[in-house]
C-alpha cells in the first residue's frame, strides 16, 4: 500500500521537484493492471468477522437511511446529519436502548472468540501491514501538505489555466442542466478540445512563464531553513517507516512475547469483574483487576508467577532459535543500511557536491549540439568523439577550470567538516556502527560460537585453580547451597583467588612445570577439537555471515596462522621457525622424572614435593642415574640431528630469523629519524603528467601509460627538462646533506654496531643518491664440506668445558676455573688435546691427498676467486655503462606491448617472445636494417662511454683485482705438486699512457665478424677465408704492430715509461730470486736454523709473567730490572745465551755447506749478473750480489728509486744469510 499511495493534485503542486518522480499523481495507474476505481479512505478487512453494532450504531443507521430517503439535500450536509442523529438517539426510549444493549452483549460474546482466532491468521497480518502502509502514507501526505503552505505554488498547465477561466460559467450551465461534478470536468475538457492550436499555444506560453517564475522562487526556497527542516523531517520519517516495516516483516516468524503473571491473572478474573461491575468503563475494570492482584499473595500468586516464568523460559529458547535464522541476520544488515542512509540524508545533505570532471564540463558546454538518439554518432557516443577531436588548448582550458572548481570544493568540504552538522554525522555513524557490531557479535556467538570448543586454561596457575575448585565442588555436593547475591559471590571469589595465589607461590619449580605440562596437554587436545570444528560447514557459513555484517572473524586457533608482529616503522618481526618433529627434547631433571611418575598416583600435585623431600640418598641416586642416562642419550640424538639435513635446515632458519629480528628491532629503535630518499627526475615527471594522461586517454592500461610517458620524456628538450632536473638535484643535495648528518649521529652508529655484530658487514643507509647505488654482490654458494672431511678437535679449554656440562656454571666461570686448575690436571687436558690434534693433522694430510679432498680444495679456491671478482664488480663497476641490446632485442622491446595487446591468449613472457621471434624472422633485410642501424648507433655511443669508464680509477682497481684472481698458482714440475700454493706475486701496474699490444690478424677478424661456435668456430671461419680473404686482416695487424712499436719507443723515452721498466726489471729479478729460494730451499730436508735469543731476551722471557700493566710500562719495568740485575745472575744468563749462539753458528755452517744452499747461491749469482746495455754506460759487475745491488741503487733515479733499492737489499740479505732476526722476512714478501 505504501508504494501505491497517491497524493492529490493540490498537494502534489507543492511537492519538491526531486520528490515528484517518486510520488504518483491522481489518475496514474499501472499499464498492465486492470483499471478499477480507486477506493478512498482507510482500508477495510473484508475477511474479518463483522463486529456487532452497539445500540447507538443501530439507531443511527436506521435514522440515517430514513433521512436520505426523505431529504437528500440534508443528508449531504454533515452538520445537519449529525444534529438529526443526535435528536433521534435522545428521543429513543430507555427500554429500547437496554434491549439493544443486551443483544449487543450477547453478539459480542460470540464475536470475541472469532476475532481472537482470526487475529492468528496470516490474512490478518497481511491486512495489518496494508493498514500500516496506509497510515505511513497518510503521515507523509500530512508532512507534504504542511510544507506546501510555506512553499511557492507549483505552476499550472495550459489546460488548468483555461479551466480556471471558464469554470464558473460551466458550473452554472451544468447546474441548470441538472448535472454533477463529473459533468463539469467533462464540459471543460470538451471546450479545450474545441480550441484552436494557436489558442492552446497562448495558454501553454502562460504556463511556461509561470514555470520560469516558480523555478526561481523554488530555487530560493530550497536555501531556506523551512526547506532544510522539511527534508530532514522527511528523511527521518522515511527511515523510521522503513525500519518499522523491516521489524514487522522480519518478526512474523518470531515467537510471541509471553504474558506476565499479572496478565495471566487478569485473563482469569476479568470475566468475573465484568459481571460484578456491569456498565463500567475499561479503565474502571482495569483498576478493579489491579486491586485484586495486590490482594493476591502467597501460594495463589506463586502459581501465576511460576507459569509466567515457564512461559518466559520457553519464549527465550524460541527467540534464540529465531535469531539463529538467516532472516534475522539479513534484518540486522538491512536495518544498518537504512539507518546509515538516514544519517547521511539528515546530516550530509548540505555537504558541498563534488565538481564536474573535464569531460563533464565539456559535455555541459556542448549539450545543445548533441544529436538525439542512441548509437554511434548520437548521444554520448557523439560527445566522446567530439572530445577526442578537441584541441589540446581547449582541453587545457577545461582542465584549468576543473582544478579551480576542485580547489574551491576542497576548501568548502574542509570548512563543512568543521561544522557541528558533520560532527553530529560522525557521532551518529559511530553509534550506528557500534549498535550493529554489538548486536551482530551477539548473534554470531549465539548462532555459531556457543557450540565451539571452550578455550583451555591460559596458564599453569589457571590449571591449578581449576583443580582446586573442582575438588571443593565435589566436597560440597551434599551441602545445602544457599542463594547468594552477585556482589557477595564476587567478593568470595576474590578472597579465594588470593588464597590460591599464596599457595601457588609456595610450590617448587618442578611442580609448577608439571602443571605447565598439563596446560600444554589441554591446549593440544583443544586444538584438535577446534580444528575439527572449523572444518565443519557451519564454520564456513559463520565466516560468510561475519563478512556480510562486517564484524571481525574470531579465530579459534591463535596459532592457525603465524602472527607477524609489526614494528612502529612498518617492518615485520618474523616468528621463530617451528621445531621439527624429530628434534630431540632435553630430558627433565631427576625431580621432574619423579613427579611425572607419581602424578598418576596422587590427586593433588602440590603434595608431591613432600614425597621427594622424604626420599633417601640411595633412592635419589636412582633417579639421578636415570636422568644421566637420558641426558647422554639426548646429547647423542642432538648431535645426529644437527648433522642431518632437517637439523641443518632448522638451525639455519633459526639463525636467519634471529638475525632478521635483530636487524628489524635495531632499525625500529635507531633509524627513526632517517631521511627518506627523494624521487628521481623521471618519477617527478610521471607524477606530474600521469593524471593528465589518464583523463585524456582513459582506455590506456598501466604499461601503456608508462610507455607513453617514457616516450614523452625522451622527446622533451633540455629546457623543458631543466626545471625538474634542478628540483631533483636540489632534493638530492638536501638528502645527501641530511643523510651525512644522520650517519654522524649516535643512533646510526649504534645501528651500525648492531649490524656489524650480527652480519659482519658495514651498515649502509637506506638508499643513496642517484648514481651512488650499485647492484649488490651476488650470493655465491660455498662448496659443501665432504662428510669424510676430518673435523678439527677441541682444544684443552673446550675439553674441560665439555666435561663440566650440566654443572650449571657459565662460560666465564668455566674459563676462570680452567685457569685456576692445578698444573697436573691442566696438563692432562693439554696432552689429550695435543694427541687428538696430532691425530687430526695426520687424518687431514691423508684426506688432502684423496680425490674428494683435492676436489673440495679446488672448489674452495675457485669459490674464493669468484667471490673476490663478484665483490669487486659490486664495488667498482657501479657506473660501468650497460651494453645496448642487439637489433632483435630492440625490435622485441618496441613491439612487445602491441603483440601482448593483439594476442590476449598469449600468457607469460615465453609465448610472447616466441611470437616476436617469428615476426623478426619474417622481416625483410630492409626492415631489419632500421634496427641494425639503431643498434650500431647505440654501440658507438656505448664504446665511447666504455672507453671513458676504462680510464677511471675504479676500472683500474677492478682490473688489478681481476688480474690477481685470474693468475694461476705456481706449479712445481712434480706430479700434481704445487696445487694449493700461494698465488704468484703481482708486478707493477702499467701506466695510463702505455700502449696496448695490438690484436693478431685472426683476433681482428673475430672482433669484426663475431662468428658463432666459440674458438673452434672462429678458427674454422678463419681457415675458410683462404689466403686472399686473410690478406686484409694480416695487413691491418701489420699496420697496428708497426704503430705499436712506434708508440712503445716513444713511451720508453718518457719518465713514466722509464720508471715502469725499472720497476718491472726489479720485480722480475726479485721474483726469480724468490722462485730460486722456493725451488732449492723450500723442500730441503734441513731447514735454516733460527737465530737464538740474546741474554736480555732470555731475561725478559723469564720475568715477563711477574710484571703487570700495558706494553710501555712492562718494557720500562723490565729494562730497569735488567739494569739493576746482580752481576752473578746476569753472567749466568749471558753464559746461557753464548752457548745458544755457538750452537746456532755450528748449525748455520752445516746448513750453508749443504747441496741445496750451494745450488741456491749459484742460481742467485746467475740472476744477479747484469745484462749488457748497448749505447749506455753501466757499472761492471764483479759477480757479487752486494755490488749488483749497489749498482742498481745508484742507477735508479731519485723518484721511485726506493723500491729498486729495497728489492736489491732484500735479495742481498737472502743470499748472505744474515744472522739478524729479519734474515728471511724480505725474501718471503712479495
Amino acid at each position: 500500500m505504501a508504494e501505491d499511495a497517491t497524493v492529490p493534485v493540490a498537494e502534489a503542486a507543492t511537492v519538491p521537484m526531486e520528490e515528484a518522480a517518486t510520488v504518483p499523481m491522481d489518475g496514474e495507474a499501472d499499464p498492465g493492471a486492470v483499471p478499477e476505481k480507486k477506493k478512498r479512505g482507510k482500508p477495510k478487512d473484508a475477511m474479518a468477522p463483522p463486529k456487532p453494532k452497539n445500540a447507538n450504531q443501530v439507531v443511527s443507521a436506521k435514522a440515517r437511511q430514513e433521512l436520505k430517503e426523505k431529504n437528500p439535500e440534508a443528508a449531504r450536509d454533515l452538520a445537519v446529519m449529525g444534529k438529526h442523529l443526535k435528536e433521534v438517539w435522545e428521543a429513543t426510549p430507555q427500554e429500547e436502548k437496554d434491549r439493544l444493549t443486551a443483544e449487543y452483549e450477547k453478539e459480542m460474546e460470540i464475536w470475541r472468540p472469532k476475532w481472537a482466532a482470526y487475529k492468528e491468521t496470516d490474512h490478518y497480518k497481511e491486512f495489518c501491514e496494508i493498514k500500516q502502509d496506509w497510515l505511513d502514507v497518510r503521515e507523509k501526505k500530512k508532512l507534504f501538505k504542511a510544507h506546501s503552505k510555506q512553499a511557492p505554488k507549483k505552476p499550472q498547465s495550459g489546460y488548468m489555466i483555461f479551466g480556471g477561466t471558464i469554470r464558473d460559467r460551466v458550473k452554472e450551465e451544468v447546474a441548470a442542466a441538472g448535472g454533477g461534478m463529473g459533468d463539469i470536468g467533462k464540459k471543460i475538457s470538451e471546450e479545450w478540445q474545441a480550441l484552436s492550436e494557436a489558442k492552446k499555444a497562448e495558454y501553454d506560453e502562460m504556463s511556461a512563464k509561470q514555470k520560469e517564475v516558480f523555478t526561481g522562487l523554488y530555487a530560493e526556497h530550497k536555501k531556506t531553513d523551512i526547506f532544510r527542516k522539511f527534508m530532514e523531517d522527511k528523511a527521518k520519517m522515511d527511515g523510521r517507516h522503513k525500519v518499522k516495516k523491516l521489524e514487522r516483516t522480519t518478526y512474523k516468524e518470531a515467537p510471541k512475547r509471553p504474558k506476565s503473571a499479572f496478565q495471566l491473572f487478569k485473563d482469569k478474573v476479568l470475566k468475573q469483574v465484568m459481571e460484578e461491575n456491569k456498565g463500567a468503563a475499561a479503565g474502571e475494570l482495569g483498576k478493579k483487576v489491579g486491586e485484586k492482584w495486590k490482594a493476591c499473595e502467597g501460594e495463589q500468586r506463586a502459581v501465576f508467577e511460576n507459569e509466567a516464568a515457564a512461559l518466559k523460559a520457553d519464549y527465550l529458547a524460541k527467540l534464540k532459535d529465531f535469531k539463529r535464522k538467516k532472516v534475522y541476520t539479513k534484518f540486522l544488515y538491512q536495518r544498518h543500511l537504512t539507518r546509515a542512509r538516514e544519517n547521511k540524508q539528515v546530516h550530509l545533505r548540505e555537504m558541498p557536491k563534488k565538481p564536474r570532471s573535464v569531460f563533464s564540463l565539456f559535455r555541459e558546454d556542448h549539450k545543445d549540439e548533441v544529436p538525439a538518439g542512441k548509437g554511434e554518432g548520437k548521444g554520448m557516443s557523439w560527445v566522446k568523439a567530439k572530445y577526442q577531436e578537441a584541441s589540446e588548448e581547449e582541453k587545457a582550458k577545461y582542465l584549468q577550470k576543473e582544478k579551480e572548481l576542485k580547489a574551491k570544493w576542497e576548501e568548502d568540504v574542509k570548512a563543512y567538516k568543521e561544522s557541528e552538522k558533520f560532527k553530529e554525522y560522525q557521532k551518529t555513524e559511530v553509534k550506528i556502527k557500534r549498535e550493529m557490531t554489538n548486536e551482530a557479535m551477539k548473534v554470531m556467538t549465539l548462532k555459531f560460537l556457543d557450540t565451539a570448543p571452550q578455550q583451555p586454561p591460559k596458564s599453569a596457575f589457571s590449571v591449578y585453580v581449576g583443580e582446586k575448585r573442582k575438588a571443593q565442588a565435589e566436597g560440597q555436593e551434599d551441602a545445602a547451597n544457599e542463594p547468594k547475591a552477585k556482589k557477595q559471590k564476587t567478593e568470595e571469589a576474590k578472597e579465594e583467588l588470593v588464597k590460591f595465589q599464596a599457595e601457588w607461590k609456595k610450590l617448587d619449580k618442578e611442580t609448577k612445570a608439571e602443571y605447565e605440562e598439563k596446560r600444554k596437554d589441554k591446549h593440544k587436545a583443544w586444538q584438535e577439537e577446534a580444528k575439527a570444528y572449523m572444518a565443519l560447514p557451519m564454520w564456513k557459513e559463520y565466516m560468510e555471515e561475519a563478512k556480510m555484517l562486517k564484524v571481525s572473524v574470531k579465530s579459534l586457533l591463535s596459532q592457525k596462522k603465524q602472527v607477524i608482529k609489526k614494528l612502529k616503522n612498518g617492518m615485520r618481526l618474523l616468528p621463530l621457525p617451528e621445531k621439527p618433529t624429530d628434534m630431540p627434547q632435553k630430558p627433565p631433571s631427576a625431580k621432574r622424572l619423579f613427579i611425572r611418575e607419581k602424578r598418576n598416583e596422587v590427586e593433588d600435585l602440590s603434595t608431591i614435593p613432600g614425597l621427594w623431600d622424604g626420599l633417601s640418598p640411595e633412592e635419589r641416586a636412582t633417579w639421578d642415574e636415570k636422568y644421566t642416562q637420558l641426558l647422554n642419550q639426548y646429547e647423542e640424538q642432538l648431535r645426529a640431528f644437527q648433522q642431518s639435513e632437517d637439523g641443518k635446515t632448522y638451525l639455519k632458519k633459526v639463525k636467519q630469523t634471529q638475525k632478521s629480528r635483530t636487524i628489524a628491532q635495531a632499525k625500529d629503535k635507531f633509524l627513526v629519524g632517517q631521511p627518506k630518499k627523494p624521487p628521481s627526475v623521471m618519477a617527478m615527471y610521471f607524477k606530474q603528467e600521469l593524471p593528465v594522461l589518464k583523463k585524456a586517454q582513459p582506455e590506456l592500461k598501466g604499461f601503456e601509460l608508462k610507455k607513453v610517458l617514457e616516450d614523452k620524456w625522451k622527446n622533451l628538450d633540455d629546457e623543458a627538462k631543466k626545471p625538474l632536473q634542478d628540483k631533483a638535484a636540489a632534493a638530492d643535495a638536501e638528502y645527501e646533506a641530511t643523510s651525512k648528518l644522520f650517519r654522524e649521529s649516535e643512533n646510526y652508529k649504534a645501528y651500525a654496531k648492531v649490524l656489524k655484530r650480527v652480519s659482519g658487514r658495514k651498515a649502509k643507509p637506506k638508499g643513496k643518491a642517484k648514481g651512488k647505488k650499485g647492484k649488490p654482490a651476488p650470493t655465491i654458494p660455498q662448496p659443501k664440506k665432504p662428510e669424510n672431511m676430518p673435523v678439527k678437535p677441541p682444544d684443552a679449554m673446550k675439553l674441560y668445558m665439555k666435561a663440566q656440562t650440566g654443572s650449571g656454571k657459565s662460560l666465564g666461570d668455566m674459563f676462570k676455573a680452567f685457569k685456576e686448575l692445578p698444573e697436573e690436571e691442566k696438563k692432562a687436558y693439554e696432552d689429550q688435546a695435543s694427541e687428538t690434534q696430532q691425530k687430526y693433522a695426520e687424518e687431514y694430510k691423508a684426506w688432502e691427498k684423496s680425490e674428494e679432498g683435492k676436489k673440495y680444495l679446488r672448489e674452495k679456491t675457485t669459490f674464493g676467486k669468484r667471490k673476490r671478482l663478484a665483490d669487486a664488480k659490486a664495488k667498482f663497476l657501479k657506473e660501468q655503462p650497460k651494453k645496448p641490446p642487439n637489433a632483435m632485442f630492440l625490435f622485441c622491446a618496441e613491439n612487445r606491448a602491441e603483440v601482448a595487446k593483439a594476442n590476449p591468449d598469449l600468457k607469460g613472457l615465453g609465448p610472447v617472445q616466441k611470437k616476436l621471434g617469428e615476426m623478426w624472422s619474417a622481416l625483410s633485410e630492409e626492415d631489419k636494417k632500421v634496427y641494425t642501424d639503431k643498434h650500431a648507433e647505440q654501440m658507438a655511443a656505448y664504446n665511447e662511454k666504455r672507453k671513458e669508464f676504462e680510464s677511471t680509477p675504479e676500472w683500474k682497481s677492478f682490473c688489478k683485482i681481476a688480474k690477481g684472481s685470474s693468475k694461476p698458482a705456481p706449479k712445481s714440475k712434480g706430479k700434481g705438486k704445487g696445487k694449493g700454493q700461494k698465488a704468484a706475486p703481482k708486478g707493477p701496474s702499467a701506466p695510463d699512457g702505455m700502449p696496448k699490444k695490438p690484436l693478431s690478424a685472426m683476433n681482428i677478424f673475430s672482433s669484426e665478424t663475431k662468428p658463432s661456435g666459440g674458438i673452434p668456430g672462429i678458427a674454422s671461419a678463419w681457415r675458410e677465408l683462404g689466403a686472399e680473404g686473410q690478406k686484409q686482416y694480416l695487413e691491418k695487424a701489420k699496420e697496428q704492430a708497426s704503430e705499436y712499436e712506434t708508440q712503445m719507443k716513444a713511451f720508453q723515452a718518457t719518465a713514466d715509461g722509464k720508471r715502469y721498466l725499472r720497476e718491472k726489471a726489479a720485480f722480475e729479478k726479485k721474483n726469480k730470486l724468490n722462485q730460486a729460494k722456493e725451488k732449492h730451499l723450500g723442500g730441503a730436508a734441513k731447514k735454516q736454523p733460527k737465530p737464538p735469543p740474546t741474554a736480555y731476551q732470555l731475561f725478559v722471557q723469564e720475568k715477563r709473567q711477574t710484571v703487570q700493566g700495558n706494553v710501555a710500562e712492562v718494557a720500562k719495568t723490565l729494562s730497569t730490572m735488567w739494569s739493576e740485575c746482580a752481576a752473578d745472575d746476569k753472567a749466568t744468563i749471558e753464559a746461557k745465551a753464548k752457548d745458544l749462539k755457538e750452537a746456532y753458528d755450528k748449525e748455520m755452517a752445516e746448513y750453508k755447506s749443504s747441496d741445496a744452499f750451494k745450488a741456491y747461491e749459484k742460481a742467485v749469482k746467475s740472476v744477479s749478473k747484469p745484462k749488457s746495455k748497448p749505447k749506455k754506460k753501466a757499472a761492471k759487475a764483479k759477480g757479487k750480489v752486494a755490488k749488483v745491488a749497489k749498482v742498481k741503487a745508484k742507477a735508479a733515479p731519485k723518484k721511485g728509486g726506493k723500491k729498486a733499492a729495497a728489492a736489491a737489499d732484500s735479495s742481498d740479505s737472502d743470499v748472505m744469510g744474515s744472522d739478524s732476526d729479519s734474515s728471511s722476512s724480505d725474501s718471503d714478501s712479495d
